[in-house]
């Protein structure tokens, strides 16, 4: 039977509202990293390195251009946090994840609420930047108000390959291997350089990567452009995130429970 098929929908609300209710306790602290860096990374990039850059980048100004990749990847990492160090709190050092399943709740249950918290956090982080693009002037078209479903479809995906790797470790400082591949990752992902610029070799490895095509969509998004090949990443973010969950909820099981 499939993991996915196991996961009872009310308990998982019932986990990620347990995970919401700490966070507005605590959102003081958890909002000054999500309300200070995008602001002096778009002052950075887009009007620093902005300078630098003579003419349009894919025919639209550079400050549009990297800020879609800030606002794709400023969202996405904080799935990546939530799943991996946060996630790891919670399962080892506070033993949440023991607490819950004391509970009628199922590993299953509980790895998916983790997944979706991830994905919430990174779309209020999301929502938050791309309302600092738009002061900013990045944001040019309407089709923007799209963009927070692409982050939420990457999102998902981020969190339960992040989640999947938390399952699997001991040691909180073996996340220092993930975070060196995706912090590597991020210069070839189309984020703040065009990818066509890029040895074809690159361009491959960048495109088989489901992150590329969110970054590709959100820009298209922000600048008013639809494709059919925009339809096509999505879709391959939704299989990606299906079946790297399946997999996360399965693993966990086997660390939580066998």
């Amino acid at each position: 039977m499939p993991a996915l098929a196991r996961v009872n929908f009310g308990d998982a609300w019932r986990v990620w509202r347990r995970n919401y209710d700490v966070y507005v306790r605590l959102w003081k602290t958890e909002i000054i990293a999500p309300l200070f860096e995008p602001v002096f990374s778009i002052i950075g990039f887009g009007w620093g390195v902005g300078s630098l850059v003579a003419g349009k980048v894919m025919g639209v100004p550079y400050l549009t251009f990297v800020g879609a990749g800030l606002l794709a990847f400023t969202a996405l990492l904080r799935a990546l946090f939530e799943c991996t160090y946060s996630s790891f709190f919670r399962m080892v050092y506070q033993s949440t994840f023991d607490a819950v399943l004391c509970t009628p709740v199922e590993v299953e249950s509980l790895g998916l609420a983790e997944i979706a918290w991830g994905a919430s956090k990174a779309l209020f982080d999301g929502l938050f930047v791309l309302a600092v693009l738009a002061v900013f002037g990045a944001v040019t078209s309407p089709l923007s108000l799209l963009i927070p479903i692409t982050l939420t479809i990457g999102a998902l995906w981020v969190a339960a390959l992040s989640l999947l790797i938390t399952s699997r470790i001991h040691d909180i400082n073996n996340y220092n291997f993930y975070l060196a591949f995706v912090f590597s990752y991020l210069w070839i992902s189309g984020a703040y350089f065009p990818l066509e610029r890029m040895p074809e070799p690159v361009q491959w490895l960048a495109w088989a990567v489901p992150l590329t095509g969110a970054v590709d969509v959100s820009r298209q998004l922000m600048i008013g452009n639809l494709s059919w090949k925009m339809l096509a990443e999505t879709l391959y973010l939704i299989v990606a995130f299906l079946v790297t969950a399946e997999f996360t909820l399965r693993s966990l099981r086997r660390r939580m429970v066998n």
